[in-house]
């Protein structure tokens, strides 16, 4: 083992006595960062002026005005009443005071009680708007909702959580947006038919939950800018932040270890191959270690760089982001829902498990392009190879899959090194799982090392 040691020091020396070792650090440090500034830059150009102005309109100025030349006299008394009553859309009484004058929508809460009573309840609305009275609203409405939906009536009357009257607030109670949320996912999930639909909203509700009876006032899961557009334009069921916070940059950030995968082919595809055209190999051999202990200790070298330039990215990217975007939510909580199952970690140790999961591509790649170093005697073909693989073969597979119908393509390790993808689902082969993707992995791995094992040791200096 002490043998073993030595020779993995050794060739850390002689990795880090070369300037591409040391230039490649400083690339990984500088992506890292640049990512960040990237989507820091993003925010900066989706924030909208107007809407930076949390100040609400209740005038309805231009509304009345418009109306009185039309002689609509409905859209005048509509929206006088509003102005009189200073009522904003971003208030909670604008909901029963649009159905209380017939202009209600059956999608939203108030809607729904409407349309489900037996009775003309306009004037109980308008008495509640009048006189501001959200207790007395939400315990008239709390019976008249579907089983799952009472629930966060419940919980706002029995903890005294007052509505805000301007939701888009500095000071807005963040469990109003959850149980509002809450109380529009159930009436959706009562409505709908698709199954998948039910799971969705069934979980995203189980999360809000989880969230207002733990007291988690700011979630990771759905700040990325994937997942903030995901919400915008497809009407995901996806509780997320309306603002921009380091997670934005540090949820997605993990995306960067595909660049550690290209550089960590050019160490691993010149370690080996390097050491015979260089002609150095024969040093190596004349000491009393077997050549099985110089390959091991060279892919152990291979290996650990790979994970130390995972950490360098993690490190730098929460660094860089805190210092971006500050460092008031740090301590935050992932929480998410799948199938029923909620999860709840810190934010900080899900992102690290997201980087080692992507670790798992740079692990494949570093033994691929190990492989090829100790079978050929240049190390420009040995990376050559390992970037053409890394860049062309996830395409090539779903090429093959999605144009020519080839599902055999699944047991190719281009099809499942990805295990971040395929634990969120985004895969293009029905039914994959992280199980199936570890098994194929595996054995690619055995393949891969018993080729360089083979093709080290019986080469010819």
């Amino acid at each position: 083992m002490g043998k073993l040691t030595a020779l993995v020091k050794n060739e850390y020396i002689k990795q880090l006595k070369k300037r591409s070792t040391i230039i490649i650090l400083i690339l990984t440090a500088i992506v890292s960062v640049g990512f960040t500034g990237i989507v820091k830059l993003s925010t900066l150009e989706m924030s909208d002026p107007e809407l930076d102005d949390h100040t609400p309109d209740t005038s309805y100025s231009v509304e009345i005005e418009d109306a009185r030349r039309n002689g609509d006299d409905t859209s005048l008394e509509y929206y006088t009443f509003l102005s009189e009553q200073g009522i904003s859309t971003a208030d909670w009484r604008y909901d029963p005071a649009v159905t209380a004058l017939g202009e209600g929508s059956f999608d939203s809460v108030a809607g729904y009680v409407q349309k489900n009573s037996s009775e003309d309840i306009s004037g109980r609305f308008r008495d509640f708007v009048i006189n501001k009275d959200w207790k007395g609203y939400y315990g008239f409405i709390k019976d008249k909702l579907p089983e799952e939906a009472r629930w966060a009536v419940e919980f706002r009357l029995e903890n005294d959580i007052a509505p805000d009257e301007n939701m888009y607030s500095e000071d807005a109670d963040w469990r109003n947006v959850q149980l509002d949320q809450y109380l529009q996912y159930a009436l959706k999930k009562s409505k709908v038919s698709s199954e998948q639909m039910k799971t969705n909203y069934d979980d995203a509700m189980k999360t809000a939950r989880y969230r207002l009876e733990h007291d988690i006032a700011f979630n990771v899961a759905g700040t990325s800018m994937t997942d903030m557009e995901r919400v915008m334009y497809e009407d995901e069921p996806m509780p997320t932040s309306n603002k921009f916070t380091m997670w934005t940059a540090f949820t997605t950030s993990p995306s960067v270890v595909s660049f550690v995968g290209l550089l960590i082919i050019i160490i691993a595809g010149s370690i080996v191959a390097s050491e015979f055209s260089n002609g150095t190999i024969k040093f190596l051999l004349i000491n009393p270690r077997s050549r099985g202990k110089i390959l091991i200790s060279k892919y152990i070298t291979v290996i650990t760089a790979g994970l130390v330039m995972i950490v360098l990215c993690f490190i730098v990217s929460l660094l860089t982001a805190g210092l971006m975007f500050g460092f008031g939510e740090a301590g935050a909580t992932y929480v998410k829902t799948t199938a029923g199952e909620t999860t709840a970690v810190p934010g900080i140790l899900y992102i690290f498990g997201q980087y080692m999961l992507k670790g798992v591509y740079v692990l494949v790649m570093a033994t691929f392009s190990f492989a090829l170093s100790s079978l050929v005697k240049s190390s420009s073909l040995a990376i050559g190879l390992g970037i053409f693989a890394m860049t062309m073969g996830e395409s090539v597979v779903m090429m093959l899959k999605q144009a020519f119908g080839i599902d055999a393509v699944r047991y190719t390790i281009f099809a499942n090194y990805d295990i971040q993808s395929i634990a969120s689902g985004q895969t293009i082969f029905a039914g994959q799982t992280i199980g199936f993707a570890l098994i194929i992995i595996a054995i690619h791995m055995v393949v891969f090392l018993l080729t360089a094992w083979d093709g080290f040791t019986r080469r010819d200096v």
